[in-house]
């Protein structure tokens, strides 16, 4: 393993300053570990995140992550990692909430795809910037190994130098047209209901949307569980829905209105 961590440190750094710098990335990781998917968002606070490079094809993947990109990315439980300024290697099934699974947002968005598997490198490379690279497993492909995952996150560091000795690079050679759009959960929220939402009420939709259950919500609100169901039920009433899927479903159009 140490041997493949030095040759790769050997041939991969070189190109860091440079515009294939991700496509390179992408092929040595590959001669390492199998994937199918390699993806790299660019994420900033307060805005949307941008798709900067993939093997899949960028107007191909944009057009797929659309809904995405529009703001569903702050449902997204890889998503808090950039706000709280965390640095690793994270993999799905260990940050998501123990809800996540049953959550509208992981019907409508993981369910459409065949991916089995995913673990990211989140390297900070701002004051409130963070470099996503995503590597998936899709289809009759088993999940990553231990030993695998173990090969991963040795290489942690190198992805870390990696990325910012690009992102240094790039800062000072090239003109970033990456176009970051602001968006802010709250106030898209609060728009649902014309502003007829309390506080809590907000708080309480932006959970559910991430996948809480009333359990989790109490837990993270600092209140007991019926109170958590009441607020629930004042919601539905005063949105006219009738559940979690009719509001994700309000969410998901007031992205595109």
């Amino acid at each position: 393993m140490v041997d493949d961590i030095v040759g790769l440190a050997a041939r991969l750094m070189p190109s860091a300053r440079s515009p294939e710098a991700f496509t390179i990335l992408c092929e040595e990781f590959g001669r390492l570990v199998p994937f199918q998917n390699f993806i790299v968002y660019v994420f900033v606070d307060g805005a949307a995140p941008v798709l900067f490079q993939t093997n899949l094809g960028l107007p191909w993947l944009q057009n797929q992550m659309a809904d995405y990109i529009n703001g569903l990315y702050v449902l997204d439980p890889f998503h808090r990692l950039t706000i709280e300024r965390r640095a690793g290697l994270f993999r799905m099934r260990d940050i998501m909430p123990e809800a996540f699974p049953e959550s509208e947002y992981y019907r409508h968005f993981y369910e459409q795809t065949t991916v089995t598997d995913e673990v990211r490198y989140v390297v900070p490379s701002g004051p409130a910037t963070a470099v996503h690279v995503f590597i998936e497993r899709e289809g009759a492909v088993d999940p990553f190994s231990y030993r695998e995952l173990a090969l991963l996150e040795c290489l942690e560091p190198l992805v870390r130098s990696f990325v910012l000795t690009h992102e240094e690079w790039r800062t000072a050679n090239v003109a970033d047209e990456r176009p970051f759009e602001k968006f802010e959960l709250r106030s898209q929220i609060q728009g649902l209901g014309a502003g007829i939402l309390t506080l809590r009420e907000v708080d309480t939709v932006e959970l559910m949307l991430k996948g809480h259950s009333t359990k989790s919500m109490a837990r993270v609100l600092g209140i007991d569980d019926g109170t958590a169901a009441n607020h629930k039920r004042n919601i539905y009433a005063k949105l006219d829905v009738h559940s979690a899927a009719q509001l994700f479903d309000l969410f998901l159009r007031s992205l595109t209105e």
